[in-house]
């Protein structure tokens, strides 16, 4: 893989240095959430703090995620509905000392029909009429490093090559409300059939109570999620020659029960993956499956 400079896979001197001045005047610790003082959202350490704790759980216990959305094509400046995304995702956060946090994450989503809502395994692309074999929506589990500059990928991420460039923040927060954004920009040579040859950029705000953040005694805030993304065309779409790119919007939520998914969710994750959702824990420790071959 090809990591962005800015991001690299261990921390910089830089870095290190201010973990090490920080712990040395006293101030917040890198990854300690059993802290008195309110988290500095101004601070690279401080969003990072704050920024695991709407994510995961500090004391290492899974959480989930849901999100609900549509992915649309862009042609000549108009919006065509594709597909309903229902998205689900399992993640365990762990705090590495001086350089932030592990997370692994094993997503599940699903294409569902506009009408129907029935889950997609062919899809007829609109601009052009092509029958679609709709790939397996699984991506992980994988461990990626959550620092105080972004997401950082590991040297050699299963799903293939990568150049990556993440940004953490900035905060807003309105009295006891705030808001994180978690950006990523990403290009992506892979085998695995869901991604293929790709360009990606995801725009993601995470939302809390801001004394939730603080409150020593919650190693996991509760949060809801705003995201973005503008792609360019997944090669199993066949959209060659068809031009412009794909949008997609979606919301949801954290929440700590299989039982808390939406309804909708819950019905194909069951059908499709019931061995994962009756037993998530064990899926997070599994190696995910080899990619397979390259779509053509």
């Amino acid at each position: 893989m090809h990591n962005d400079k800015s991001t690299p896979y261990s921390l910089d001197r830089r870095h290190l240095l201010l973990a090490g001045a920080a712990a040395t005047a006293g101030s917040l610790l890198p990854v300690s959430h059993a802290t008195a003082a309110d988290l500095d959202l101004e601070d690279p350490w401080g969003r990072l703090n704050a920024l695991a704790k709407l994510r995961g759980s500090l004391d290492g216990g899974m959480v989930m995620w849901w999100m609900q959305g549509v992915r649309y094509g862009v042609v000549d400046n108009v919006l065509t509905p594709l597909f309903n995304m229902l998205v689900g995702s399992f993640l365990r956060t762990k705090p590495i000392p001086g350089q932030g946090y592990e997370l692994t994450m094993l997503e599940l989503s699903y294409f569902t029909d506009l009408q129907t809502g029935a889950v997609l395994d062919t899809f007829t692309n609109p601009y052009n009429g092509k029958l679609c074999q709709v790939p397996e929506q699984r991506l992980g589990p994988y461990p990626v490093m959550m620092t105080p500059a972004g997401v950082v990928l590991p040297k050699a991420p299963a799903f293939g090559d990568v150049e990556l460039t993440t940004k953490v923040g900035p905060a807003i927060v309105q009295g006891d409300q705030v808001w994180i954004r978690d950006d990523s920009a990403m290009k992506v040579d892979s085998r695995h059939p869901m991604m293929g040859k790709h360009t990606y950029n995801e725009l993601v705000t995470y939302h809390g109570r801001l004394s939730d953040i603080n409150n020593p005694e919650l190693p996991s805030a509760p949060a809801d999620i705003a995201f973005q993304s503008i792609t360019s065309w997944r090669e199993w779409m066949q959209a060659d020659g068809v031009g412009g790119h794909t949008i997609a919007r979606a919301s949801g939520a954290k929440i700590s029960r299989v039982e808390d998914f939406p309804r909708e969710y819950l019905a194909a994750a069951r059908a499709r993956h019931g061995a994962i959702m009756d037993n998530p824990e064990a899926a997070l420790d599994t190696p995910p499956a080899p990619p397979g071959p390259k779509p053509e």
